[in-house]
This record gives C-alpha cells, structure tokens and sequence, in this order.
C-alpha cells in the first residue's frame, strides 16, 4: 500500500496526499503525481512533473511550481528529490529540473517505480544480489 504524506498547501491547507508514478508515454520520461486520499477513494490533485520538449535524464523531472509553487517545499521536506540547479523554460514558465531519490520513491510507491523502472530498463529485482541458502 502507498504511503500517506501530507501538502500544505499554497492556500493555508493541509492535503492528505499518496504518490502516483509513471512514465511519459512519448519520451519515458519520470511522470509524479498527487492523489488526494479522501473517505470514497484516492482523486487525482495535480501533477507534479510536467513534461517538457526532449526527456530528462532517468529519475530526473522538471517541477510544476507554475500550477502549484508549494511543491519545492515539499519535495525537499519529504526527502523526495533535489534541485539539480538547472531549469528549462516553457512559454513563460520556467521549470526547476530535479533529481528524485529513487529508494524513497520505492518506499512510497513501489508498483509506480516498479512499473518506471521497466520502461526505462532497470529492473531493481534483478540487481540485488542473490541469497545463498
């Protein structure tokens, strides 16, 4: 089951809120998304990754603080990524590129990774070394 974190929000609040990973469909690309975890079922928040021309170095994504500023802040408090230093611009935006940590990633959504990991050639069950019984 994927872990809860919790958003303070641009607006005073305070979102209760799960990991959805993926990839880009056109560039396989590192896709994150939020889901608020409501009383029904999880519903989609907002996007933390925006695609962007040409595709980010693996485990690397461009941050949408266009359409939610907080999200530097919450990245860096849940130990999700860091800021790489780069950026690209999009139209008037401009997009801070971040490496995220792949281990935490793993911990809080593993079926996501799991299923970026493939598209992008990696697959973590097979480099772990194998026990001796």
């Amino acid at each position: 089951m994927d872990q809860i974190l919790e958003m303070n929000t641009q607006w005073g609040t305070t979102e209760k809120v799960q990991l959805e990973i993926n990839n880009y469909r056109n560039n396989n690309g590192l896709y994150i998304g939020l889901n608020t975890v409501g009383e029904e079922y999880p519903e989609s928040y907002g996007d933390i990754t925006v695609n962007l021309d040409g595709k980010a170095p693996d485990y690397c994504a461009y941050v949408d603080i266009n359409n939610m500023p907080e999200l530097e802040k919450f990245i860096e408090e849940n130990e999700l990524g860091e800021f790489t230093g780069l950026t690209k611009r999009s139209g008037f935006c401009e997009f801070p590129l971040y490496m995220f940590n792949p281990d935490k990633l793993r911990e809080l959504c593993p079926d996501g990774m799991e299923g970026y990991e493939k598209s992008i050639g990696t697959d973590k069950k097979l480099e772990q070394k194998p026990q001796i019984r």
